[in-house]
């Protein structure tokens, strides 16, 4: 198991549970990624001890989470094809925090290719980027899109599961993954991440106060 995946792993499943459990949800996800980011960045890191040290920031954040979630979407995909040509700028622009650039290259690639089922994937990850982590009625409709494409795809279920967890309904997000995590093959490559993810979740929701949301 790749030593990188695990931390985005673990580094996602702190901030998510965080980010459920505690109000003021908008509030907390730049300060919240920025710890996540330096926990990301200690670890790569490790083992030269010569760098200096650097001071974590909003944006730096907001682009080492896109890149996490963006790796984890691409690990996802199921079209190597043509989806492809499009999402390796697409995914360029959301790296950099332009969400209205990368939404408009991957429209222009469903204009060609209606019926591509990653691609309307990637849109729907890229709206949820551009409002914080909220499903919006325009990213579910991407993601409903992709799902009836490709019905076997878990791009969709895995990203309205980190949703309804941004939304404060873990036990929502639990049953998503589980579900997800039923279906895929043993050799997934996204399967350690996820299921890393969903046995952190659990974990801190068993020792977080009974009156943290689990609908």
């Amino acid at each position: 198991m790749n030593g990188w995946v695990i931390m985005v792993g673990l580094g996602l499943a702190s901030a998510l549970v965080i980010l459920a459990v505690v109000k003021g949800r908008r509030q907390l996800w730049h300060p919240v990624l920025a710890t996540v980011i330096l926990a990301m960045a200690g670890y790569a890191w490790q083992g030269r001890p010569a760098l200096p040290s650097a001071r974590a920031t909003p944006v730096a954040a907001e682009q080492g989470a896109a890149e996490a979630l963006i790796k984890m979407r691409s690990e996802m995909d199921q079209n190597f094809g043509v989806a492809k040509m499009w999402l390796v700028t697409a995914d360029g622009f959301a790296r950099d925090g332009s969400y209205a650039a990368a939404a408009g290259y991957i429209q222009a690639g469903l204009r060609e290719h209606p019926e591509n089922a990653d691609l309307w994937s990637a849109l729907g990850l890229v709206l949820m980027l551009a409002s914080d982590g909220e499903m919006t009625p325009a990213a579910q409709l991407a993601f409903d899109k992709s799902r009836k494409l490709a019905p076997n795809l878990p791009a969709p279920d895995y990203f309205e599961g980190l949703a309804a967890l941004f939304d404060r309904k873990p036990g929502v997000t639990i049953s998503k993954w589980k579900a997800l995590l039923a279906r895929a093959t043993p050799n997934a490559k996204w399967r350690p991440a996820v299921e890393s993810q969903l046995a952190g979740l659990e974990s801190l929701l068993a020792s977080a106060p009974t009156s943290a949301p689990s609908k």
